[in-house]
């Protein structure tokens, strides 16, 4: 009779080892996927609305929601303008991040008035942490300021022109769906205006 009541004490014993063992490595699994989910929270994103406009190589214009894998867009090397071929395109549905809005004028307006009597405000929209090239390297959108200096391709004469940031407006809106693109270069063209992939 001794027997069978230490046996199942032992048994007992060994089961609320392992049952401890087990809540164990289920908090540890609980911390781990806490931890991956928040990581992955926080990572930043980059995309454009749906109807951002790219330079084809071509020298048509689409918008990004029509661009391809394997279709040739244009972009910029050292002030002229190039073709890379598009490696990926990445689809946002429901975004959480409400899209920056860059105002950019001529940097030398003067000048540029006597060819465009009234000179528009170029507009580009991305996501706070998208890259842009500028004439200090990549900057984020939100870390743009007056002093930058972004690069526009000019379709009516090849050439490559520089703007400057004017007002920089965050939280200027939500969309739906978003779109990027992942190119051989690193680099494409949105609204004619340079910009880096990530």
């Amino acid at each position: 009779m001794r027997k069978t009541i230490i046996i199942p004490f032992f048994t007992l014993l060994s089961f609320t080892a392992t049952a401890q063992s087990d809540n164990g490595a289920t908090a540890d699994l609980k911390k781990v996927v806490t931890h991956k989910v928040s990581a992955k929270e926080k990572k930043h994103y980059n995309y454009f609305c749906a109807n951002a406009i790219v330079t084809m190589a071509d020298g048509t214009a689409k918008p990004i929601r029509d661009v391809k894998v394997g279709e040739k867009v244009k972009t910029c090397h050292r002030g002229k303008s190039v073709a890379t071929e598009v490696k990926q395109v990445e689809v946002y549905h429901n975004p959480n991040a409400a899209l920056t809005a860059v105002y950019l004028r001529p940097v030398n307006e003067e000048v540029a008035r006597e060819t465009w009597p009234l000179v528009p405000a170029l507009l580009l929209e991305a996501t706070p942490y998208h890259q842009v090239q500028t004439n200090k390297g990549n900057k984020t959108m939100k870390q743009l300021s007056k002093n930058d200096v972004l690069y526009h391709y000019e379709p009516e004469t090849g050439e490559v022109s520089s703007w400057k940031v004017g007002i920089v407006q965050t939280n200027a809106r939500k969309v739906e769906t978003a779109y990027n693109l992942t190119t051989e270069d690193g680099s494409y063209l949105i609204g004619n205006v340079l910009v880096s992939n990530n």
